[in-house]
């Protein structure tokens, strides 16, 4: 795994450059890598026969979107085409995690009918030893968590596409061993909402630009997941509420609602009636 350097960027949300460290080898559509690879060439989190470990120790993690509270990350590519349809058939995934060989029992959630008509299926179920799994995969991007014995096991998108396989994104892959805290809590009055409304094309602050008046699908054929927030989210997310209708910049935020931003919008492009939002914050 990468050790992180401590004093990076502390953005937990950003927009990640158009740069991906090269991979170690070369993969096909169902090729066979669980059973030949050796340990130290398996990510933290190795799905079955379908991932690929990559090298960053030339990269910046803050360019990939890596918070600066993980201090210690793999990076991988995964078929997550070929998950998506190993468990749409309901055949059994093989899942490395530290090291370690769980068998998978995933069932489909079927709530969000909306997201499955555009190819992302959400899974949810345990794994062997009494261990629970999260999955979200669509054509491109994988997103996990996997929690066994009280630690977490993440898997996340940096956005980037892969330069093997330009057609698959590269995900970073840490545990909750692996987070310290941003700061301590005499800090979190220096802690500041960063939200920028990007529907208009452009986001300087994160260092990229984007055409003016993409759609959803435009974003997901780029290779972005998309979190919808709702009022309801609103309500437990009050500063970003007042921010999304005062057009205010850098507010003040809580540790409860940075918790909140960073749990469930991390990462993510925002959809929010029409618009899309990318939310952060950073600490003083």
């Amino acid at each position: 795994m990468i050790q992180k350097n401590p004093l990076l960027p502390a953005l937990l949300l950003v927009a990640v450059a158009t740069a991906l460290a090269a991979g170690f080898a070369v993969f096909g559509p169902g090729a066979e890598v669980a059973g030949t690879t050796t340990p130290q060439e398996r990510a933290l989190v190795h799905i079955d026969s379908f991932t690929e470990k990559r090298g960053a120790l030339a990269w910046d993690p803050g360019d990939l979107g890596i918070p600066s509270s993980v201090r210690r990350y793999d990076l991988a590519v995964y078929d997550t085409q070929a998950i998506r349809d190993r468990l749409l058939r309901g055949e059994p995934l093989t899942v490395y995690i530290a090291g370690q060989p769980y068998a998978a029992d995933l069932q489909e959630s079927l709530h969000d009918p909306e997201s499955r008509s555009v190819g992302r299926h959400s899974f949810t179920g345990t794994l062997t030893g009494g261990g629970e799994a999260l999955l979200t995969v669509s054509d491109s991007v994988f997103l996990a968590l996997f929690r066994i014995g009280g630690v977490e096991y993440y898997v996340e998108s940096t956005g980037q596409h892969d330069t093997v396989f330009p057609e698959r994104i590269l995900h970073y892959v840490y545990s909750s061993a692996d987070v310290v805290p941003e700061g301590p809590p005499a800090m979190l009055s220096g802690c500041y909402l960063i939200l920028h409304n990007i529907s208009n094309g452009r986001a300087e602050h994160y260092g990229f630009e984007l055409p003016a008046n993409w759609t959803g699908a435009d974003f997901r054929s780029a290779g972005y997941d998309i979190a919808r927030l709702t009022d309801a989210d609103l309500a437990e997310l009050p500063t970003v509420n007042e921010t999304l209708h005062s057009g205010g910049l850098e507010v003040p935020l809580s540790e409860d609602e940075a918790g909140r931003i960073a749990k469930s919008y991390r990462g993510k492009i925002v959809e929010y009636r029409g618009s899309y939002y990318l939310i952060g914050f950073i600490e003083s």
